[in-house]
């Protein structure tokens, strides 16, 4: 599934929020919406923060169907895309912390897959792409939540600092800079694993 960096043909704030109007008062029709709406957009979040197909398909199911049971939480406070953003992220956090604390076998082979789709390339350029992409991955997974929850969420989706400060919680000023400090972080991560 290819990776999309913004949600395709972006809804209004009127829009989404007379679908989560409707949400909120059973439409199964306007759920619809937002999940064909949002789907690919979930995946790719949940993809960037757990590295894995399998379990971005598993998350993205997971979520919709908690937001169909919860959506009545939602008040209005941010766009409903931002709150998405922090469903997602959060729950994804969650279940890797769940995963770290069952994992028994240390020498478990990660199985995760690449970020980047596959072009047709030659097998050398294809062997050397996958060698760096295992490698990237390898050292995103040595990051801390917060750091690789903003780079994807930065990189992968292309937020605006502006909602990621919203998304986050925090200042335009922090965002920059906690950033930047994930960045340096991982470019020490990738230059150790290389």
């Amino acid at each position: 599934m290819p990776l999309n960096t913004q949600v395709a043909d972006a809804l209004t704030k009127e829009q989404e929020k007379d679908l989560v109007i409707r949400c909120q008062d059973g439409d199964k029709r306007a759920m619809e919406a937002l999940i064909l709406h949002y789907q690919h957009w979930v995946y790719n979040i949940a993809y960037g923060m757990l590295g894995n197909r399998e379990d971005a398909s598993d998350m993205a199911q997971e979520v919709f169907l908690w937001l169909w049971e919860n959506i009545g939480q939602f008040k209005f406070r941010s766009r409903f895309s931002t709150w998405l953003y922090r469903i997602v992220t959060n729950r994804c956090i969650n279940l890797k912390d769940q995963k770290k604390r069952r994992q028994t076998d240390p020498t478990e082979i990660d199985d995760s897959q690449p970020w980047v789709p596959i072009d047709t390339e030659t097998p050398e350029k294809s062997v050397l792409r996958l060698e760096q992409q295992e490698i990237l991955q390898k050292a995103l997974g040595e990051l801390k939540d917060d750091y690789r929850k903003i780079l994807v969420l930065r990189e992968m989706q292309d937020l605006s600092y502006e909602e990621l400060a919203e998304v986050i919680g925090c200042s335009v000023g922090r965002v920059k800079s906690k950033l930047h400090e994930a960045r340096k972080v991982l470019r020490e991560l990738v230059l150790q694993f290389s």
